[in-house]
């Protein structure tokens, strides 16, 4: 999701020579936005030069009846690898007149330059000499599910050289140092918010403490690069180089907020996992067998704790299977050591983008009142909108049909991730996972979501007989002590007005499993905590019922690692597909009729990876699965 990187604004008047405009700096890849509005002049003499070509993305003429000219000019570029230190604006250069103008530039990170939506509406007080006291900015459409919106309203001819202080729409964040006037001819501000949905934005107006003459709203709306980068370059080989391109898997690292590819690594006894609503695990070691080699990996994981271009915390590892991309893990562990033998190495620890969401506190209270998709996005939403949170996701589009509020309370303090957790897991709650992919040469990293599953499209087929067969072992845990016959939800503590008479915190009605109950089970339960979830006896009723059709009597829990093939059907991203499993052993013989003891669809909820290493020569995916539809 693309968010404001840096913002600058400046005013200027002159005769005879035309504005410069510092450039406040900025990364490869970000978007550069340029709002320009000139109280004199032709329209056409307005333009930006400096560091590539800019397009004017939106355009607007003065609305004064009387001719004075001048106007409004929207520009956009991406930011480059080698930007000048300003650029260079034109207007009016009719030297007998001042033209004053206001200029602002954003800085966009993870915004792209295609697809951009600019829409322009203006009014004037001619005549009969009426000042405006509001400006409204239009209507606009999302190209996209994930955007950035921009506001801009310009006033032209103030009746006084006051200061022009603004009332910014609700919902809306002015933009940090972009409030500009120049004397008493134009004045002008931005604002902004995020979008987690392709909804249509309707009109937005600002209110302006000295009345203007006219005035110019523009809405842009800029889309999301969708995260994570471009795709890393393909590594390079000499030419001598036995077995060139052989290697199946590849590690590269990035940097985790820009996705800027960083370098290859190349990690031994590699492992790594996904699951539906939980954070996946990565891990691997790095062997540092000379100095060369510790000088390369010094830059992914810097030696000492004062260098902060890198390291656990800042990046992540990308992990591709015959270049398709399997996995991104934000790495937030490295363990340097010797061991007696005397060998460096370096053991990496990583999780899915989901363990990032869970370690990002919720520090201000957050209502939301709408889908419970669309809330769900709206609490995203509002993580990265946070300085230094955004991790350019993705959000799918789309709602459930089901509507209940989204109450987050930071007096329990919630992460965003846990928070999201504890809302989908209601009765009529969702699922969700995050995807990463490359679309176009971008990697993307996808919030997808199901309701009330995610629902894969494919069946993957594994076999077992005692002709063999690509199953390795399976596994089937029933647990007593995982489930309950009863369940009682506890929730979050009601806020009382005498704090000396203290609160407890709200609990739902027990719950029974009452098939089995009424089968014969003994009585024992559990107390389920979502602490950061409601206070109210209805909503934590629904919790209960969720959990006692998921864990009634004594859980079962299916596994099964299975051998891959060099093409396989199934990969982590297959989060939600059927597994079939035909087996015939000792436990589940053939039928009477012939057939396979177990032959069976579960759905795929978790999914680990078990690259070839030294000393096993086949690769092995293991699965976890939901319960059996015979």
């Amino acid at each position: 999701m693309p968010s404001i990187r840096v913002a600058r604004s400046m005013s200027y008047a002159a005769a005879d020579d035309q504005p410069t405009l510092t450039n406040p700096g900025g990364q490869a890849g970000d978007l550069v936005l340029v709002f320009h509005s000139c109280d004199e002049g032709p329209l056409s003499e307005m333009g930006i030069s400096g560091g590539g070509n800019w397009a004017t993305i939106g355009q607007r003429s003065n609305d004064d009846p009387l001719g004075n000219g001048g106007g409004t000019k929207v520009y956009a570029k991406p930011y480059g690898s080698s930007e000048p230190s300003a650029w260079q604006l034109t207007q009016d250069r009719n030297p007998l007149r001042l033209a004053d103008t206001t200029i602002t530039v954003v800085i966009v990170r993870g915004g792209s330059a295609n697809g951009i939506v600019v829409a322009q509406a203006g009014d004037s007080g001619y005549p009969p000499f009426f000042y405006l006291s509001e400006i409204y900015t239009p209507a606009a459409a999302p190209s996209t599910g994930s955007s950035l919106e921009l506001r801009y309203a310009a006033g032209f001819r103030l009746p006084s050289t006051a200061a022009v202080t603004w009332t910014t729409p609700t919902g809306y964040t002015p933009v940090a140092n972009a409030t500009v006037q120049s004397r008493d001819f134009i004045a002008s501000t931005v604002a902004s918010r995020t979008l987690v949905s392709s909804t249509p934005v309707g009109e937005a107006t600002f209110g302006a403490s000295v009345n203007v003459y006219g005035g110019h709203g523009f809405t842009v709306i800029v889309p999301g690069t969708d995260g994570g980068g471009t795709a890393p370059p393909p590594p390079s080989f000499p030419s001598f180089t036995p077995a060139k391109g052989s290697g199946l898997y590849r590690y590269t690292a990035h940097d985790l907020l820009t996705g800027a590819y960083l370098a290859d690594i190349y990690p031994t006894n590699v492992s790594f996992d996904r699951r539906i609503g939980e954070p996946g695990m990565f891990s691997g070691v790095l062997a540092i067998p000379n100095r060369r080699v510790a000088d390369q990996v010094a830059r992914i994981i810097p030696r000492y704790g004062y260098d902060l271009s890198s390291g656990p915390g800042r990046i992540a590892v990308h992990v591709w299977r015959a270049g398709v991309l399997w996995g991104v893990y934000w790495i937030h562990g490295a363990l340097p050591s010797k061991s007696r033998r005397g060998g460096i190495t370096i053991q990496l620890r990583g999780s899915t983008l989901e363990a990032f969401l869970d370690n990002v506190p919720v520090e201000t209270d957050l209502l939301f009142q709408a889908d419970q998709i669309d809330n769900a996005r709206s609490l995203i939403g509002d993580m990265l909108a946070l300085e230094g949170a955004n991790i350019g996701l993705t959000l799918q589009d789309g709602t459930s049909g089901v509507a209940r509020d989204l109450v987050v309370k930071a007096d329990d303090n919630p992460t965003y991730g846990g928070a999201l957790r504890a809302y989908a897991q209601a009765t009529g709650g969702f699922e969700y996972v995050i995807d990463p992919r490359v679309v176009g040469g971008i990697t993307q990293r996808l919030w997808r979501w199901g309701y009330p599953a995610i629902l894969g499209d494919k069946t993957h087929v594994f076999t077992e007989s005692p002709s063999g067969g690509d199953i390795l072992d399976w596994g089937e845990e029933i647990d007593a002590l995982r489930g309950a016959t009863r369940i009682r939800v506890r929730g979050g503590t009601p806020e009382v007005e005498d704090s000396a008479e203290g609160s407890k915190p709200a609990v739902s009605d027990w719950t029974d499993a009452a098939e089995h109950l009424a089968a014969g089970w003994p009585r024992y339960g559990r107390v389920i905590d979502h602490p950061a979830e409601s206070v109210y006896t209805e909503d934590l009723n629904g919790y209960a019922q969720r959990w006692i059709a998921t864990l009634p009597g004594a859980v079962r829990i299916y596994s099964a690692t299975v051998a891959l093939g060099a093409k396989p059907s199934i990969s982590p991203s297959s989060l939600g597909d059927q597994v079939r499993r035909v087996q015939i052993n000792e436990w589940w013989p053939r039928t009477s009729d012939g057939a396979a003891g177990f032959d069976a669809s579960q759905r795929l909820i978790g999914i680990g990876i078990t690259p070839v290493a030294r000393g096993t020569g086949r690769e092995e995916a293991q699965l976890i699965l939901e319960e059996a539809v015979v």
